[in-house]
């Protein structure tokens, strides 16, 4: 219904603004418009779209709440789901840095106080595959 009733006001747009004939068929057509409006049928119909729309907006109202109700706390849920999911990485994120640091550093002697980091200057290292600087 939605659909006609865009097609026949753009065909009258059109009509209008691709005549001859001018303001004045831009007149007939609201003229014509005016008296379809009044006609007794069409307002029935509109008073009975009306009432329709005013027995039915608090039901429509109530189910729209109940949807939002559930979607905010579907989205609640998700967000604790997510959150937990991410401490619980972070944590393993932290323990795994935690054991490749104190790994290297044993390794390095870096806890000593010796870990040698090689010649700076020119880029060269004494660990055997690594480069040191750009």
């Amino acid at each position: 219904m939605k659909g006609k009733i865009l097609f026949v006001a753009g065909a009258a747009v059109g009509y209008v603004l691709g005549a001859r004939a001018g303001r004045g068929a831009y007149i007939k057509i609201k003229d014509r418009a005016g008296d379809l409006w009044e006609n007794p049928s069409v307002q029935k119909t509109v008073h009975q779209a009306e009432d329709f729309v005013k027995d039915n907006a608090p039901v429509v109202g109530s189910k729209l709440k109940d949807v939002a109700n559930d979607a905010a706390s579907a989205a609640q849920s998700t967000v604790k789901s997510a959150t937990k999911k991410a401490d619980k990485v972070a944590d393993q994120a932290k323990a795994k840095a935690d054991e490749v640091g104190s790994k290297g550093a044993s390794a390095t002697g870096a806890d000593k106080g010796d870990a040698d980091t090689g010649d700076r200057d020119n880029g060269t290292s004494k660990l055997p595959g690594v480069s040191v600087g750009d």
